[in-house]
């Protein structure tokens, strides 16, 4: 009877792992798909629903495979900086009078900020643009140069290196205009401030007296502000603004204050910020000076990225939202970077969000008074009493009599 208990015991034990790996679907509200190619650890940016709907941090965010077993998680990190490399030209042809090539540069989200054109012919001066994307579909320009060949009475002086703002996108649009083909390039990276990505918002303008307010619209709560930058057309101006945040159902709270200028060529940085939030509120203080013209706003944050564990069987599921819950723990999230297997890195994508239909919210403690809970019993107890009174009332009234 005790081997059997131990036996029982020891089952127990062994049991109790394979429980904790899965997950109560019953307590996540959303539930949306991560697609990605198979083969190796994948990485994904967190988008608006994802942002305004997990808790700020990400907490809550559990991720499954196709057996219901948890997948372990953990931010992706920092990009290295990568060495000089060859990299593979996917298309070269010219388009529209210029030299084109879309480069490939591999999932490993290293940073890049110059590449070496390879091109034909000699004699030229034009101008090489450099683009970037991350799925092919939508290319953000990053930066440009001039590229050259001319000879003189020193001999040949050739420059095909183009320089460009930091970014670790997976592709490379180029365009060169002077030269007939683009034949091959060689990219590289230094070590760099944090790469800042904008943000696509609504704003909308009202002058206020002496003020002019900006109102931004990100979407979503908790979206990531790191830097805002505002500029305007007016050709000389140097202004305090004000910055304030807040999210649905909270108050408007200052986040940062500072100063816009334009003269003698100069242009106010960036001013940071640093805060999560949906809506944004920025001040700028005219005094006596006319408002300022055709006002710009950037807004800036450092492109989030999660790294889910490779390996577990498609489709895997993001699950969010719903009762709260502490940061999951992985032997994942302890590795060092080297052993990640990010040279395999897979780029996924989030599915559309959905309400889970097995969703049950914690049932809340009644802190109802006994009175409140058990209106039926107490009505009983009432008109009881109220018959024991009047039978006593008729026993005392014949006694009496």
């Amino acid at each position: 009877m005790r081997r059997a208990a131990l036996v029982g015991a020891g089952a127990l034990v062994l049991a109790a792992p394979a429980a904790a790996a899965g997950v109560d679907r019953r307590e996540f509200r959303y539930e949306r798909v991560l697609r990605a190619p198979a083969g190796g650890p994948i990485a994904f940016q967190p988008d608006g629903p994802l942002y305004g709907h997990a808790d700020i941090g990400f907490p809550d965010l559990r991720i499954v495979d196709a057996k219901g077993e948890q997948v372990p998680w953990r931010p992706l990190p920092e990009a290295e900086p990568a060495p000089p490399e060859q990299v593979r030209v996917l298309d070269s042809g010219r388009r529209g009078g210029q030299a084109v090539a879309l480069l490939d540069l591999g999932p490993g989200h290293r940073v890049h900020d110059r590449v070496d054109l390879a091109v034909t012919g000699q004699s030229f001066v034009g101008r090489a643009t450099v683009l970037g994307s991350d799925d092919r579909r939508t290319f953000t320009a990053v930066g440009s140069t001039r590229i050259f060949d001319l000879a003189g009475a020193g001999g040949r002086v050739r420059s095909t290196v183009v320089t460009f703002a930091p970014s670790d996108f997976r592709y490379l649009e180029l365009r060169a205009t002077g030269v007939r083909r683009i034949v091959g390039a060689t990219v590289s990276g230094k070590a760099q401030r944090a790469v800042f990505r904008q943000f696509a918002a609504r704003v909308s303008r009202q002058e206020k007296g002496r003020r002019t307010v900006l109102l931004v619209d990100l979407g979503y709560d908790h979206m990531p502000v790191d830097e805002l930058r505002v500029t305007a057309t007016t050709r000389r101006y140097d202004r305090p603004i004000e910055i304030e945040a807040r999210d649905r159902g909270v108050p408007w709270s200052v986040v940062a204050s500072g100063r816009i200028f334009r003269y003698y060529g100069r242009s106010s940085p960036a001013v940071d910020v640093g805060v999560r939030a949906r809506r944004l509120r920025i001040t700028i203080a005219n005094g006596d000076d006319p408002p300022l013209r055709t006002v710009r706003l950037g807004v800036l944050a450092q492109p989030e990225r999660i790294l889910v564990e490779g390996g577990h069987p498609a489709p895997l599921e993001l699950l969010y939202g719903g009762r709260p819950r502490t940061s999951p723990e992985y032997d994942f999230g302890r590795l060092p970077r080297d052993v990640l297997g990010l040279d395999r890195l897979r780029r996924g994508s989030l599915g559309r969000e959905t309400l889970n239909a097995d969703f049950e919210p914690a049932r809340m403690p009644d802190t109802r008074s006994f009175v409140k809970k058990h209106p039926a019993l107490v009505d009983g107890a009432l008109a009881l009493a109220a018959a024991v009174l009047g039978v006593g009332g008729f026993l005392a009234l014949r006694r009496r009599a």
